[in-house]
C-alpha cells in the first residue's frame, strides 16, 4: 500500500471515529438536557397549581414557557397530579 493510500485510510478512519463519539456526545448532553427540562417543568407545575392556575392554564403556560406541545405538558401535568394522588 502507497503512503497516500495509508493516509487517506487513516484520515476517513479518523473522520469515522471523530463523527461516532460528536454524535454520542450530541447525544449524551441531549439527554441531560432533556432530563434538566423535564425536572423543571416538573417543579413548575405544583407552582403554577399554589398560584391557583386552572388545568387549562397550566398546561397553555407549560406549552408557550417551554416550546413544548399540549400532548407533553399534559403528560407532565398528569405526573404531577399522579404524585399529589
Amino acid at each position: 500500500m502507497e503512503a497516500k493510500e495509508w493516509v487517506a485510510r487513516e484520515v476517513a478512519r479518523v473522520r469515522t471515529d471523530s463523527l461516532a463519539e460528536g454524535r454520542e456526545e450530541g447525544l449524551s448532553i441531549g439527554r441531560k438536557d432533556g432530563m434538566t427540562l423535564a425536572l423543571t417543568i416538573l417543579g413548575d407545575i405544583p407552582k403554577l397549581i399554589v398560584a391557583n392556575k386552572t388545568h387549562e392554564e397550566i398546561i397553555t403556560t407549560l406549552v408557550a414557557k417551554y416550546n413544548i406541545d399540549q400532548e407533553q405538558a399534559e403528560s407532565y401535568y398528569e405526573q404531577v397530579m399522579a404524585l399529589r394522588a
